[in-house]
């Protein structure tokens, strides 16, 4: 359903190390035990035990498994985003989205405390709110590649003209409904599988990045053009980008020199020599190209 979209993370190492990021720091935060510290509730966290430092963080780790993968297929499809701005403004717009929505969901969540029937205190850890803002970008600038309809109406008459009658009367007093969607409507069920995951606290996440989203898009929220500085942007490419590239393909390291038998001798080479390894016939396939395999070629 996203085949106009090359496949892979091709020209998409931020889409690519957001993915990593998620679901490491889901894994390694279930391994080590620190869940608890990125729940964030009004009462008691902030005003009753005063851990401000909680704003900061909840927006790290997904504690769900579902919404863990929701978040990663979703961050996958978007990834023709950071194709369209590059992968430095595509980075810049998600620092900038976390920026605004770190703060702004609780206090949208204290907004609506005023109201008397809502009682929710606590807002669901994740980058949702992140995700949702690059989401407003995908509804805002892609275009649908094609579109389809689901209609309601009855089957074609069959050739009888007993049959042919009845059904043309019964036509006439029923009007068909036809709905016209797009390709893009994957993605948005996607989204809606995420905003619905922890009712009705996860839709203020949702909400609150879909709005920074609009007025990124809108050229209204402030610091739209802000850029992550050029030199430490080409730094962090040469180096950490190399790493994420080649993280779970790269070959495994070989000893170069090691004794290889010759033929009709069974042993060494002549006068002990050595001969160079074939580092292809050595090459590994790491635990992280089974993982990233998953995401290579195969939506």
């Amino acid at each position: 359903m996203f085949a106009a979209t090359p496949p892979g993370f091709k020209n998409a190492p931020i889409s690519k190390l957001f993915i990593t990021i998620t679901v490491s720091a889901s894994i390694v935060s279930s391994i080590v035990g620190i869940k608890h510290y990125f729940f964030l509730q009004l009462v008691p966290h902030i005003w009753g035990w005063g851990q401000w430092w909680r704003l900061i963080v909840w927006e790290f780790v997904y504690l769900n498994e579902s919404e863990v993968l929701f978040a990663s297929l979703l961050v996958y499809n978007l990834r023709v985003i950071e194709r369209m701005l590059g992968s430095r403004k595509y980075a810049s717009m998600l620092i900038l989205s976390y920026g605004f929505t770190f703060l702004l969901a609780p206090f949208l969540l204290i907004l609506l405390k005023i109201v008397p029937s809502y009682t929710a205190n606590y807002l669901p850890p994740g980058p949702t709110p992140i995700i949702f803002a690059a989401l407003a970008l995908y509804h805002d600038m892609i275009p649908s590649v094609y579109k389809f309809r689901i209609s309601s109406s009855p089957p074609p008459a069959e050739s009888d003209d007993t049959q042919s009658s009845s059904s043309s009367s019964a036509m006439s007093t029923s009007t068909p409904h036809t709905i016209t969607l797009s390709d893009k409507i994957f993605v948005y069920i996607l989204s809606a599988q995420l905003a619905l995951a922890q009712m009705p606290a996860s839709l203020i996440c949702a909400f609150t990045g879909w709005l920074v989203g609009v007025l990124w898009t809108r050229e209204v929220l402030p610091g739209r053009n802000w850029r992550i500085p050029e030199l430490w942007w080409e730094r962090t490419r040469s180096r950490g980008m190399a790493s994420l590239a080649a993280f779970g393909t790269g070959p495994t390291p070989v000893a170069t020199g090691v004794p290889v038998p010759t033929a009709g001798t069974g042993g060494e080479g002549e006068g002990g020599e050595t001969a160079p390894t074939n580092a292809a016939a050595t090459q590994g396939r790491g635990f992280g190209s089974q993982i990233l395999d998953t995401f290579r070629g195969t939506f």
